[in-house]
């Protein structure tokens, strides 16, 4: 038997950043993942995610991304690595879409800086983009990417020098409320903590009951094309970008290193019911869309396909994270269904949850994340 203050269940993206906030808070804290962290198995992974401040979901999330850009910076400090990339950010699509419209909305709201083009002016200014007829393009220089496994790994390590202790492999087999305690039973011992931390990803709905709250797992592919083409690298200053056409929203990143251009759908995906039962099968079908996508606008990429991965995306009905504290069980806190577009907010979110756990409340405006929103 082993006490702790807190335990985190999961420490991929939100869970490695909860538990270096814990422990950096001084609780005796433990993490717990079913596998070894980072890894390929869940949603925090793949080499890169994409960060933006003039967020077209919704400009509720900008504060959150202010204290996510912060807390990343912070990291680069405490690990002595680069984490963040300002590549910057071209997105592309009809100036009534979903994405142009509501960078709009978002910037507009919090005062930020985009820079706009028009239809003809994109491909002046970016070499090899072909806009779709009848989009604009906005850019947003401060945005770029981040080194998801290196992001891992870097606040494990730090969660670590604080005394954190990680328990990978381990399976979490049921957990108890037992009047303020909770007990935790692992494929390998039994654990009593006061408070819970979950960041269960695509296990939430087997790790957190009683929500009412459907969510649908989703897997989604990334590509990686060989690339010839200089314009298309990072070398030649080539953005991040992210284009509403209409069969769908895709984005990608310049060219990084011999792999070539990563690309993705930011919709679709293939509904499955058991995270357990993931695998990296390719989805032809999905590839198709991606290389008819690649030939009207990116026309200089080559189809020679040099990787593919597939992760998963945790849905949520609205596709707005849930964030907060059980209704029932008041020391469970969590986070999941964070629907694709998660990871930029994993710095934030774990110090959100490790506020939670060690003092009851957070001051972050997460209030339109509430779990309870459902019901």
């Amino acid at each position: 038997m082993s006490v702790y203050d807190v335990a985190v269940i999961g420490t991929g993206g939100v869970g490695s950043a909860a538990l270096y906030h814990l422990a950096k808070s001084g609780a005796s804290v433990i993490g717990i993942d079913q596998f070894a962290p980072p890894h390929d198995r869940g949603s925090s992974h793949g080499d890169t995610r994409v960060i933006r401040m003039a967020y077209f979901e919704h400009p509720d999330y900008v504060p959150l991304l202010r204290q996510a850009y912060q807390n990343w910076h912070t990291l680069e400090e405490v690990s002595g690595t680069q984490l963040y990339f300002p590549a910057g950010v071209l997105q592309i699509g009809p100036e009534q879409g979903e994405v142009i419209a509501g960078i709009r909305q978002s910037a507009a709201a919090h005062n930020l800086a985009i820079e706009s083009f028009t239809e003809n002016e994109i491909p002046q200014t970016f070499a090899g983009v072909i806009p779709p007829t009848n989009c604009v393009g906005i850019l947003e220089r401060d945005a770029g990417y981040l080194l998801v496994s290196d992001c891992i790994s870097a606040y494990l390590t730090a969660a670590a020098k604080h005394g954190a202790i990680l328990q990978a492999n381990t399976v979490v087999e049921s957990w108890q409320d037992r009047d303020g305690t909770f007990e935790v039973q692992t494929s390998g011992e039994t654990l009593y903590v006061k408070q819970l931390v979950i960041c269960g990803g695509a296990w939430a709905s087997q790790l957190v009951h009683d929500l009412g709250v459907p969510l649908t797992i989703l897997r989604k592919h990334l590509y990686w094309y060989e690339n010839d083409f200089p314009a298309y690298t990072r070398a030649g200053k080539f953005p991040v970008f992210l284009m509403e056409t209409p069969t769908g929203i895709f984005y990608g990143f310049p060219q990084l290193d011999s792999q070539g251009v990563k690309l993705a759908r930011h919709d679709g995906g293939e509904s499955i019911a058991d995270a357990g039962h993931h695998s990296q099968q390719q989805d032809l079908d999905d590839q198709t869309l991606i290389e008819g996508f690649t030939s009207a606008c990116l026309p200089q990429l080559s189809h020679r396909l040099t990787r593919h991965a597939a992760c998963m995306y945790t849905m949520t009905p609205d596709q707005h994270f849930l964030v907060g504290t059980h209704p029932v069980h008041r020391g469970l806190h969590f986070a999941s269904g964070l629907s694709g577009h998660g990871f930029k907010f994993a710095s934030a979110l774990g110090e959100i949850l490790a506020e939670l756990a060690t003092t009851g409340q957070t001051t972050a405006p997460t209030e339109f994340l509430a779990p309870t929103r459902f019901s």
